[in-house]
């Protein structure tokens, strides 16, 4: 799927704001993030009470969910069973929809979405692009995980990271082990890392 540059200046600026508030809690942040302090972040900034729970999914595909209450509350559900990385991506995912989605990205067919993020994978391998009218729900997930990673993986260490991968110094696995981040999390900021330095170079000098 092709994201609007507008979409991403977008996504990375309420990344810019979550991590700029983050600088003000008492954990140390980098560079493994705490997924409890950018739920801290989100309900501070938004005036949300946020609970994350564990549980256990029949939907085989489902890794995590999220349920939006009107009185400013929203529970989180992840997927038991998953590796410890994954956990941290999926709750951190799912905090980044309460930050970046509008009332029209809201979807309660779960399941739904992602199957359609699965297709959107497959045909990524495919056509390299991807689907090309996609429903907003799952341009709402895909901007979701391009904001876990941002937040999860912080751009400032990957100039440096590509550098040490090219000169056979590290690899994906060891830099998602340092981050405690799913590798494909690492491999995706690392292939997209032109196009979103463009987009973060526009936003700091902004």
């Amino acid at each position: 799927m092709k994201v609007s540059g507008e979409k991403l200046n977008f996504v990375l600026n309420k990344v810019r704001v979550i991590r700029e508030h983050l600088k003000t809690c008492p954990h140390p942040q980098e560079p493994t993030v705490n997924p409890d302090d950018i739920r801290w972040a989100i309900q501070d900034l938004y005036a949300l009470e946020i609970d994350i729970v564990e549980v256990t999914f029949t939907a085989e595909h489902l890794a995590g969910n999220i349920e939006r209450f009107d009185n400013k509350r929203a529970r989180i559900l992840v997927r038991s069973g998953q590796t410890a990385p994954m956990k941290r991506f999926v709750a951190t995912k799912e905090l980044s929809h309460l930050a970046i989605d509008e009332q029209d990205d809201w979807s309660t067919l779960g399941v739904e979405t992602i199957k359609n993020l699965l297709s959107e994978y497959q045909l990524l391998e495919k056509n390299g692009e991807g689907h090309q009218n996609p429903a907003r729900s799952l341009a709402s997930e895909i901007l979701a995980e391009i904001a876990a990673i941002e937040l999860l993986y912080s751009f400032e260490y990957r100039e440096a990271d590509i550098k040490k991968i090219e000169a056979d110094e590290t690899t994906i696995n060891k830099i998602a082990l340092e981050h405690d981040v799913p590798p494909f999390a690492i491999e995706t900021a690392l292939v997209h890392y032109d196009v979103l330095k463009q987009i973060w170079d526009e936003i700091n000098k902004a």
